[in-house]
């Protein structure tokens, strides 16, 4: 390059002699005078070019002193490769930010839920048409089989979570649609902050995170699933073991004695109790809860009725992601918190409470990443025998089912098949067989 430049001078400081010799001519006219101008520019520029060629080659030059390993190196190798030159790397895609997530500072907004579609078809004759209630199965020998097609079980759900005074705070609400002609109806609303959680949400005596995993929302009948009102405190007691008490919303079912006219009144609240132990591959849970309820009757005092329970609920992890549950309860009114009958009278007419003992055991596979089956049965016993020959004796439910999420995490397609057999103490019974197909289909 800077061999050209200097020829390039040359040439045109060749071209620049006769110039100058023109230049000494003694009669210059007017013409001549402009050329000579211009040259003389020319030559100043020439200058001006000549100085910065001197410049670059003095800044290569130092250069190439500063790295003299370097120099020996194309010395020896004159032929070789030109160094590659660092190629920037495309930048890593992030993550698709969740349309429903939201935040502003330290607080997060999260709008989830999901869309879900049941397709239902009973053999039999059952009373609860859009989930599988075994307490509904008629024992009359009662016929009968119908087609349900509904999405009642899609959610909605808002959750807020935000640091206030060292401690994130928490407020949540949940809804579906299985409200009197599909409105919506309150599954949860609570806040929580530190180890304090007052609303409505799950019972601190059921096991929340023992639910079996079926395709039905009613899921086992032997199992407690109650939502109601209440006050929790928890507490951690070590790395693995955390202890939580709770005033929890009284509902006891209550069925008056025959032939006396009265009303139930709820006298004390449910109180609750659980301890947890838990680990990397899974928990134990024991919980109770003990509560009183009261009959007054319009013309004799009233009478009242203690009522409590036990639940030992165990849940582990099984190689990569199969898992195995059981729970089993016992209680005089454990039927208050699945939806059965907690008090009614015996032989001689006074009321007593009904004692219910009930297990379920199940087993979660995982066939791959998208495919698996769930398979558990649930039986419960009423202990009573001098209830009337027309009171419950015993339930059996069964569920298996087969579930594929055809978008990861986002989208799943299941089939599943429900049998429900329902006793009195009269030996009359009846059973009910289901099969269940659902689409679901979560929020981002």
């Amino acid at each position: 390059m800077m061999d050209i430049s200097k020829i390039a001078l040359t040439g045109l400081l060749a071209l620049l002699v006769p110039a100058g010799a023109l230049a000494q001519s003694p009669a210059p006219n007017p013409d001549v005078t402009d050329l000579q101008k211009q040259l003389q520019e020319m030559r100043a520029q020439m200058a001006r070019m000549q100085n910065r060629i001197d410049e670059i080659e003095k800044a290569k030059a130092s250069t190439d002193a500063s790295s003299p390993g370097q120099v020996a190196q194309n010395q020896k190798s004159p032929s070789a490769a030109p160094l590659a030159q660092p190629v920037a790397l495309p930048a890593k895609p992030l993550a698709p930010k969740s349309p429903t997530t939201f935040t502003s500072g330290d607080w997060t907004l999260k709008i989830g839920g999901y869309v879900k579609l049941d397709m239902i078809h009973d053999f039999n004759a059952i009373g609860s048409t859009d989930s599988f209630n075994v307490l509904t199965i008629p024992v009359d020998r009662t016929l009968g089989t119908n087609m349900r097609i509904h999405a009642r079980e899609t959610r909605l759900s808002l959750s807020m979570v935000g640091p206030v005074q060292g401690h994130d705070l928490k407020l949540f609400i949940e809804g579906d649609f299985y409200g009197a002609n599909n409105v919506v109806r309150l599954r949860h609303a609570y806040g929580q902050w530190g180890h304090w959680l007052f609303g409505q949400t799950w019972s601190t005596f059921m096991d929340e995170d023992n639910i079996p995993n079926t395709i039905d929302s009613e899921t086992p009948l032997a199992a407690p699933f109650v939502r109601q009102a209440l006050a929790r405190f928890t507490t951690s007691l070590s790395k693995h073991t955390q202890l939580s008490f709770g005033v929890e919303d009284p509902d006891p079912e209550v069925v008056a004695p025959k032939g006396i006219v009265g009303k139930t009144e709820k006298t004390l609240p449910d109180f609750t109790g659980r301890f947890r132990w838990n680990n990397s591959r899974g928990h134990v849970q024991l919980s109770g809860f003990v509560s009183q309820t009261r009959f007054r009757p319009d013309k004799k005092p009233p009478t009242d009725v203690m009522i409590y329970g036990g639940l030992a609920s165990a849940r582990f992890r099984m190689f990569t992601r199969d898992a195995i549950y059981a729970q089993a309860s016992y209680g005089p009114g454990l039927g208050r918190y699945r939806g059965d009958v907690s008090v009614a009278p015996d032989a001689s007419n006074r009321l007593q409470a009904v004692k219910v003992a009930a297990v379920t055991a199940g087993y979660e596979h995982y066939w791959s990443p998208r495919w698996s089956t769930n398979l558990v049965a649930s039986p419960a016993w009423i202990i009573n025998k001098d209830l009337g020959p027309t009171f419950n004796h015993r339930f059996d439910y069964l569920a298996a089912n087969l579930r594929y999420w055809f978008l990861e995490k986002q989208a799943w397609v299941g089939i599943e098949y429900l049998y429900g057999r329902r006793e009195l103490l009269n030996s009359a019974s009846g059973s009910a067989n289901r099969i269940q197909a659902s689409v679901r289909i979560n929020l981002p």
